[in-house]
């Protein structure tokens, strides 16, 4: 790819990300402001997961070029925030958030693997799925909390549309590269774990539903809540380059990939029993090292299997990441229907420690292989 594409690709990436963080955030306390209960909203990420789950798989076997996909993914977005304003349907807005996320996240990960060689893979992936996205992440909330706490929700998605539209607009002139090789499944031991670990991950997400509504009650307002977000991207942006430029030098992946989970760990450990602002910020530095570490882990997918393979195995990613998140469902209904955060992340906290085993036989299966 051209320095101009790259570039382009980087523009398109920091403003898809600014407006995702705009309200993205939020949309949980939007659903409750709408009447939504827990129940309903767990509705919507179960379809959401669904789609998001299958339909990548469906895309790689009929669609070409796949990478080109990422277009269709920023215009279906745009037409997610266009439904929010009009549509309050649980299973309608599951199914149109599901395909926004179908439609955008596999080939913008494909785009990701094939833009970085091994020796530069975790930097690569850091700056396109971490840095950039925090960067955005230091504006977009605080600017976000204030439209909404000033003018209502119903602005901010009109922005948000307006700015996905110039999104799509640029994402046409990224050049992408048409697939030569159909849906194919690696049959081996290390898909096995890498699939399993990618259910875990999913299992142990917060971000869809409780994290927002437990930063939301200790903050008070959309407005703090946007600007501890702020906060907490500067903090995250800094670190993350720092340690997975170590990762490619010192080619540590797995090693990487255990610290980041026992960071992750500890954080879930520590952050339901924040009572401050302050505490989730002095927080979020240990957040901030945890992903980081971790993304190690998504660069040594990369570096484990054949440039051809790369769409199937992301896609299956994808369908790993549903199958956890569907089953998170179940305490996260359970836990934030009592507003219980505390045994609700102390749980998933101990669920991810379950992936520091499947680490090290993922490294005795590379070490056999060499």
């Amino acid at each position: 790819m051209s320095s101009h594409s790259l570039k382009a690709l980087v523009t398109l990436v920091f403003l898809f990300f600014f407006t995702n963080n705009l309200s993205g955030s939020f949309l949980p306390i939007y659903f409750r402001d709408q009447g939504l209960g827990v129940a309903e909203i767990v509705t919507i990420l179960l379809f959401t997961f669904i789609v998001l789950g299958f339909l990548p798989v469906t895309f790689l076997k009929l669609v070409k070029n796949f990478e080109k996909v990422i277009s269709v993914g920023i215009f279906m977005t745009m037409l997610f925030y266009v439904a929010l304003i009009f549509v309050k349907n649980p299973l309608i807005l599951g199914l149109a958030q599901g395909v926004s996320l179908a439609t955008f996240w596999p080939s913008f990960n494909l785009l990701q693997f094939r833009l970085s060689g091994a020796k530069a893979r975790a930097r690569t992936i850091s700056l396109y799925s971490s840095i950039i996205p925090s960067i955005a992440g230091i504006f977009g909330p605080a600017t976000g909390g204030f439209i909404i706490q000033s003018f209502g929700f119903t602005s901010v998605f009109a922005v948000s549309i307006t700015l996905y539209m110039i999104t799509f607009l640029l994402s046409l002139k990224i050049p992408c590269k048409p697939e030569t090789y159909k849906f194919s499944i690696p049959k081996n031991n290390m898909f096995a774990i890498f699939f399993t670990t990618f259910v875990v991950a999913g299992l142990s997400e917060t971000n869809w539903l409780a994290y927002p509504f437990f930063l939301y009650s200790v903050s008070g307002t959309v407005l703090n809540m946007g600007l501890v977000l702020a906060v907490t991207g500067i903090l995250i942006s800094a670190i993350t380059f720092s340690i997975n430029w170590l990762s490619d030098i010192k080619k540590t992946r797995i090693e990487f990939a255990v610290i980041g989970t026992v960071l992750s760990a500890a954080w879930y450990f520590g952050v339901g029993f924040a009572t401050s602002t302050s505490q989730i910020i002095v927080l979020s530095l240990l957040s901030g090292f945890a992903n980081a570490f971790r993304i190690s882990w998504f660069a040594h997918y990369g570096d484990s299997f054949a440039n051809e393979q790369y769409a199937s195995i992301l896609v299956m990613m994808e369908t790993a990441l549903m199958v956890g998140r569907i089953v998170n469902l179940a305490p996260t209904y359970i836990f934030m229907s009592q507003a219980d955060y505390t045994s609700y992340f102390i749980l998933l906290g101990t669920i991810l420690l379950s992936l520091i085993p499947l680490y090290l036989i993922s490294k005795n299966n590379s070490l056999n292989n060499l």
